[in-house]
């Protein structure tokens, strides 16, 4: 049963990042005649490219008898409900929906949700890590999960310079850093208009439960396949959380400012201020 909910869930996770990746690309490329490169856009393709089929191969392997772990279980059941709100909003904005929704939720309860969601966090980053290590020798850098001998060749512990180690500790602390940034973003719309955005909470914590679970893989043996999209990750989340961060700073203006949020069409008319014949009144 527990396979079960971890494949099919890996499966729905991986197939909203394709899904929002490519949909993310062809309005990048499509709407920037006249809205100029969306960098996040750009960005957040990137990133999908990469955890898409990373959850699609993680999922389907599962399904076919890779171990799997209560951590990555849970892991896997916090990330859900994140993920599909913030789909659910964008296939709402691609069928002409708004596409987002204002939350009045006192800062008291922010505080208590995201206490106890760092909380949980904590406790699944420390059961994961919390296994001993099984190699140290700089030998296993040249396979996905370290060096087939004695405790490698059973799958016991965690092998510290595998390069599977390695790459997803490395997207764990790059996406993390993301969520902080949006979060972050969302804390500060709160103080000015005394509202949550509802797409920019449910992406903070797209990220944090994304970087949670490159935690848990981290800790576990992977196949080679999802070493090679693994690799891919780190360029990639080393870009997105350049762009996140500039545009979390104000130093660059890009279209979609609050990001993947609304319908990215052409205004149905012109604005008073933008320079045009004035409307009639």
């Amino acid at each position: 049963m527990m396979s079960l909910a971890i494949g099919i869930g890996n499966l729905l996770i991986g197939a909203a990042y394709v899904g929002l990746g490519l949909l993310s690309a062809w309005e990048t490329v499509s709407l920037h005649r006249y809205r100029g490169w969306s960098r996040f856009g750009i960005g957040f393709s990137l990133m999908a490219a990469s955890c898409g089929p990373h959850h699609l191969v993680h999922g389907w392997h599962v399904l076919h008898g890779e171990s799997v772990s209560w951590p990555m279980f849970a892991a896997t059941l916090i990330g859900l409900p994140a993920g599909l709100v913030f789909v659910w909003l964008r296939l709402e904005t691609a069928l002409g929906g708004a596409g987002e929704r204002l939350v009045v939720a006192s800062a008291h309860r922010a505080v208590l949700l995201t206490g106890a969601l760092t909380g949980g966090a904590g406790v699944l980053a420390a059961w994961a890590v919390g296994q001993p290590a099984t190699d140290f020798g700089f030998g296993v850098l040249c396979s996905s999960t370290g060096a087939a001998s004695s405790d490698a060749a059973l799958g016991v512990g965690i092998h510290l310079t595998s390069a599977t180690f390695l790459t997803n500790m490395f997207v764990t602390m790059t996406y993390g850093m993301v969520g902080w940034y949006l979060a972050d973003r969302q804390v500060r719309h709160y103080f000015e208009n005394r509202t949550w955005s509802l797409s920019g909470v449910a992406l903070a914590g797209v990220f944090f439960t994304c970087a949670q679970m490159h935690l848990i893989d981290a800790t576990t043996p992977g196949s080679s396949l999802m070493l090679v999209f693994d690799l891919i990750g780190v360029p990639a989340s080393v870009y997105f959380l350049w762009v996140v961060k500039q545009v979390h700073n104000d130093f660059v203006t890009d279209w979609n400012r609050r990001p993947l949020v609304g319908a990215a069409a052409t205004p149905a008319r012109q604005s008073p201020w933008s320079g045009g014949d004035r409307p009639r009144q």
